[in-house]
């Protein structure tokens, strides 16, 4: 699918006649990248402008050439292991960490160049288990657990229990404030989506284009001094972006999280990754599905993955 040892990207988007230092270009284009691998690889001469090869931080312009010879799991810090909860053959269960895409029909802005193809968490798991197909996606920057298909069948079932509501789908969610007036409570509204910057706003009344959202939280607990509180999410709907938004919406945004969050927060708690861990699902498939058999089962992330992540729980 795509060479893991090489990627080519070209300098583009600089001022007439600006140049920048190419340390500063590819880690913008690799932001997952880490400085002290980029200067090893400089000082090995892993790197080529315009095909010549360099072991400094040189300044580049406009439509230069850059050969980066950089193992794609340092180029995008892939994970070593995937943690699988569960597998068997209809079905895969497995955590996704922060800082990865799901699939390539996320914004995968290399997909039509196989030199610069970005590596999904599906490639990863397929690598394992070449029948793997993905039925949820999460963010980029949302951690926790996806689920695959291994076979048509099983693919089926899935789709229609995610589209009629069968899986019950839980998230911890890091929020700003402690002081909620319920600790229970579902959420209703409608969610607009702005095309042009993919932000999305929760609205009390229906308008053209909006779709309707329902949250449900449980405080689990909250931490007076610092300000913050860990909730439980179950979503009822699943559209883009609906619990940041809705959360948003409430005055509660998600510590870390750079779209729809408070930057002056994310940086008290020095987070800029949304802290928002999807960690369990139950199945309610019908008597007849092929899957019948995963009913009244649990599937959950180890507390390890998602408590104390702020370390003042």
């Amino acid at each position: 699918m795509y060479n893991k040892y090489m990627r080519i990207i070209y300098v583009k988007n600089l001022k007439s006649k600006e140049t920048v230092q190419i340390v500063n270009y590819i880690s913008k284009s690799f932001p997952n990248l880490k400085k002290s691998t980029l200067y090893k690889a400089l000082r090995n001469k892993d790197i080529r402008v315009n095909d010549k090869k360099i072991n400094e931080n040189i300044m580049i312009k406009n439509n230069d050439k850059i050969d980066i010879y950089i193992k794609d799991n340092l180029l995008f810090d892939l994970p070593k292991n995937i943690n699988y909860i569960y597998n068997d053959e209809n079905i895969i269960i497995a955590f996704k960490p922060q800082n990865i895409l799901s699939n390539d029909e996320e914004k995968n802005t290399h997909n039509n160049n196989t030199q610069n193809y970005e590596p999904t968490f599906e490639d990863l798991v397929k690598k394992d288990y070449n029948d793997a197909k993905l039925l949820n996606r999460l963010d980029r920057n949302t951690s926790g657990l996806v689920i695959f298909s291994r076979n048509q069948k099983s693919y089926d079932a899935l789709y229609s229990a995610f589209k009629n509501g069968d899986i019950t789908k839980e998230y911890i969610a890091y929020v700003t404030g402690y002081n909620f007036q319920k600790k229970h409570d579902i959420l209703t509204g409608y969610i607009l989506k702005d095309k042009k910057t993919s932000y999305s706003k929760v609205l009390k009344e229906k308008v053209n284009g909006s779709k309707q959202v329902i949250t449900e939280y449980n405080v689990l607990s909250i931490n007076k001094n610092k300000d913050f509180a860990i909730l439980k999410i179950i979503l009822h709907t699943g559209k883009t972006h609906q619990i940041r938004a809705h959360l948003k919406s409430i005055n509660h945004p998600i510590i870390g999280d750079s779209k729809y969050g408070i930057n002056e927060i994310n940086k008290k708690f020095n987070k800029y990754k949304q802290l928002l861990i999807a960690y369990s699902y139950t199945f309610k498939f019908d008597i007849n599905s092929p899957l019948y058999y995963l009913n009244n089962k649990r599937f959950e992330l180890d507390k390890k993955i998602y408590t104390n992540i702020l370390g003042c729980e």
